[in-house]
């Protein structure tokens, strides 16, 4: 697989970025890397110019937590909250030649924070004046031009909200694992989820971390069974040639329903089959994610799986 967009289309293959907005942001970059690290970097700049400034205006501005309104307005982007049944979370457009976002301001503090980012990453991209907004009811599947698009200002607002030189450096001080979240949210003020993914991100560790949660299928055939919905693995734990498949399946002697059931973090070490006659001993860190939406009494999980 070709790493950019750019690189691909000089091939003569289909691209795997098909936004012009992408595309065209490659062009300009120019530099043959990845296009997740030219948002990246330009991530970066921008919130460098906006800490700059916002440190000339005050003294005492010591991020993190950086907050995304000071930056959106160091940076001359007006935000404005709203209740309007067509903005579901945040949109960016430009009004009178300014660029503004709207957003809900009822939805929670850590949600919020990470929209605001994600619509200032959309001024990364050249086009961005001439569209009338971006963020819709309706989030565009990945595989689709604005699906694209939209993955790429989150990998932005994850930059934005969590710069991976201060994070990395966060973990390598105070240590990896499960019991690091609360704090790692709490200095970043982001959700569970997003500090988890940003650790693995860090790839600091090998272990791969798993969302996992009851489906209403499996209540009624198993009632002990908790299901991978997704899967993120570290680079180091890539080169163990170790896959989670899809659907994984673990049962009720797992410390993952144990955590379910009681709200509170549970650990073990369990051999699990992966397939293939695959099977591996990990340590696991499991967290509920009791700010979501139980499914039939159970809250969903994250968790660390490190192989031993």
């Amino acid at each position: 697989m070709v790493e950019t967009a750019e690189q691909e289309t000089e091939s003569g293959s289909d691209p795997i970025f098909r936004s012009k907005a992408i595309l065209e942001l490659v062009r300009r970059d120019g530099s043959g890397r990845p296009v997740e690290k030219v948002v990246c970097g330009l991530a970066r700049q921008k919130l460098a110019e906006a800490d700059d400034i916002l440190r000339q205006v005050d003294e005492h501005w010591s991020p993190p937590p950086y907050d995304p309104f000071l930056v959106a307005q160091a940076l001359g982007i007006r935000c404005q909250a709203v209740d309007a049944p067509w903005v579901e979370d945040a949109m960016i457009f430009v009004q009178d030649g300014e660029p503004t976002i709207l957003y809900r301001p009822e939805r929670s503090s850590v949600r919020t924070r990470f929209n605001i980012f994600h619509e200032i990453a959309h001024t990364l991209f050249p086009d961005y004046l001439y569209n009338d907004f971006y963020r819709s009811t309706s989030r565009p599947r990945l595989f689709e031009p604005e699906g694209q698009l939209e993955y790429l200002c989150d990998t932005a607002a994850a930059e934005f909200l969590m710069p991976m030189d201060l994070f990395q450096t966060d973990l390598r001080k105070k240590g990896f694992g499960a019991e690091k979240v609360q704090a790692l949210c709490a200095r970043y003020g982001a959700s569970m989820e997003a500090v988890c993914l940003r650790m693995v991100e860090a790839n600091v560790e090998s272990c791969c971390l798993g969302l996992l949660e009851q489906r209403r299928e499996d209540r009624n055939r198993r009632r002990g069974c908790m299901r991978v919905v997704y899967a993120t693995p570290t680079e180091r734990f890539r080169q163990r040639r170790l896959f989670f498949p899809p659907f994984l399946e673990l049962g009720s002697r797992s410390c993952i329903l144990l955590a379910a059931r009681s709200k509170k973090m549970a650990a073990g070490e369990e051999e699990i089959d992966l397939g293939r006659g695959q099977r591996q001993q990990f340590r696991i860190e499991a967290l509920p994610l009791t700010a979501r939406r139980r499914r039939h009494g159970r809250a969903p999980v994250l968790a660390f799986f490190y192989p031993l």
